[in-house]
């Protein structure tokens, strides 16, 4: 067993339920994205831990405390970029099933991306 933290808010558990679904490489991919994203949201929201995502001057202010990002403002950059478009596809899953975004669990998640994979299986076939 490899003793070193995974590098990012999702803990092993939830790297390992990714990778175990049968989602073709892109998917699983956007998966990953979006759990990161989550958690990330959910984290930057504490202690609440149900509602809105946190809006968008939490995120700057986020990514200004995390070391690892205070000298790359071009990464800082991307990544907030990234977190808008998640955000959204966070809003609209929780709209969806009822609930509000910093509830949506990683469950989710993978049930919204094996159904949309489905789908577009089924329509290409």
């Amino acid at each position: 067993m490899d003793p070193s933290p995974p590098a990012g808010p999702l803990v092993r558990e939830q790297i390992e339920r990714i990778d175990a679904t049968l989602l073709p490489t892109v998917d699983r991919h956007l998966l990953r994205l979006q759990a990161h994203c989550l958690v990330t949201f959910q984290q930057i929201a504490l202690p609440q831990r149900q509602g809105p995502l946190p809006p968008p001057d939490q995120w700057q202010h986020w990514c200004e405390q995390q070391p690892q990002l205070a000298n790359d403002s071009e990464f800082s950059e991307q990544l907030m970029m990234q977190f808008t478009v998640i955000a959204s596809q966070l809003e609209e899953l929780a709209k969806q099933l009822n609930r509000t975004p910093l509830e949506l669990e990683l469950t989710d998640l993978i049930q919204q991306a094996e159904t949309n994979s489905r789908d577009r299986l089924s329509k290409a076939g």
